[in-house]
């Protein structure tokens, strides 16, 4: 059976986010992914919103 759980390796270590139910022992494979730093928040920061050409009334 295959079952994939994220962690996060840190200090040499893996922190698993959740204990897999029914496993005692198994082996297992490591794949680190690559971080970039995301772009996000300077598309977010350099957002000003859209002007509204519509122009709501109440009566």
């Amino acid at each position: 059976m295959l079952k994939t759980i994220q962690g996060i390796y840190k200090n040499g270590k893996i922190e698993l986010a959740e204990t897999p139910q029914g496993i005692t022992e198994s082996l297992v494979f490591v794949t680190f992914l690559e971080t970039k730093p995301s772009q996000w928040l300077d598309i977010i920061m350099q957002y000003y919103g859209v002007k509204e050409s519509i122009i709501f009334e109440s009566y």
